[in-house]
């Protein structure tokens, strides 16, 4: 099964770009499943700030029974207990607590742990990898940031632990993670980023300012058409957000993907 969308669909931007003007943050989820007709999103403001219950069963109600989410882990998490060396318990209780009803019926298919540019490859941050696992009994998929992880021993790891690998694409900047399209587990998980050269250095939300090309989102397609015969299930999410990029081209890939499935 492939799963295609955004991560995220709530912005601001997106309104009178690929959301209808007017149209209310209450109605975008529904608007993105039932018109768009995305199979699912990849939540991100988990990262910010923990998710209540009743958010996650309204987003429940306002979707089809197929669709499907991918939620990220707050930054609690990836970005802080590797470094305090003090596993934030309560943050992933809490979130766990909150998700139960997409657990529940079976529409939350994994969890994100999306690491930072300065976790590195370390003896010490190979041991907080088997630390997540000893403390989050779900499936998680790992984004490395920094291409110091990008050796055979590290896809060895996250197998033995039963992580799938994030397959990202972003810039070829400063040891960056280059584009490596392989699975460690049952599951095929690609984000992509965006190409923009000023990644380092341009205000957060215009770092995913890039529309990619029809020849690089074919490159994508076939990548992604190739692996998902290899696997179970396979996500495809789109974070060059900006202005509504990620939505044109996830829609594109699907053209692409779909002519592929019919031996076009």
């Amino acid at each position: 099964m492939i799963y295609l969308g955004t991560s995220g669909y709530s912005f601001s931007d997106w309104i009178g770009e690929v959301y209808p003007e007017g149209i209310s943050r209450s109605d975008m989820l529904k608007y993105y499943a039932n018109v768009w007709r995305f199979n699912a999103v990849e939540l991100n403001f988990t990262y910010y700030t923990l998710p209540t219950y009743r958010a996650i069963v309204s987003m429940l109600r306002k979707t089809p029974s197929d669709f499907v989410f991918c939620v990220k882990l707050p930054a609690s998490v990836t970005h802080e207990a590797w470094r305090s060396k003090t596993f934030p318990e309560e943050d992933v209780k809490k979130t766990l607590q909150a998700l139960t009803p997409m657990f529940e019926e079976r529409r939350l298919k994994i969890l994100l742990a999306q690491f930072p540019y300065s976790f590195r490859d370390t003896p010490n941050n190979r041991q907080y990898l088997q630390l997540l696992r000893e403390k989050i009994n779900a499936p998680i998929a790992i984004e490395f940031r920094h291409a110091s992880w990008n050796n055979e021993s590290v896809y060895r790891l996250l197998k033995t632990l039963g992580y799938t690998f994030v397959i990202v694409d972003e810039p070829n900047l400063r040891d960056l993670f280059p584009y490596v399209p392989k699975v460690t587990s049952a599951v095929a998980y690609f984000r992509l980023h965006g190409r923009n050269r000023d990644w380092f250095s341009a205000p957060e939300g215009e770092r995913y300012n890039y529309k990619y090309s029809d020849e690089e989102i074919s490159i994508f397609a076939r990548d992604i058409f190739n692996l998902s015969q290899q696997v179970v299930d396979t996500f495809v999410f789109f974070n060059n957000c900006y202005r509504g990029n990620a939505v044109r081209d996830a829609m594109k890939l699907r053209q692409m993907i779909e002519k592929a499935l019919l031996g076009g």
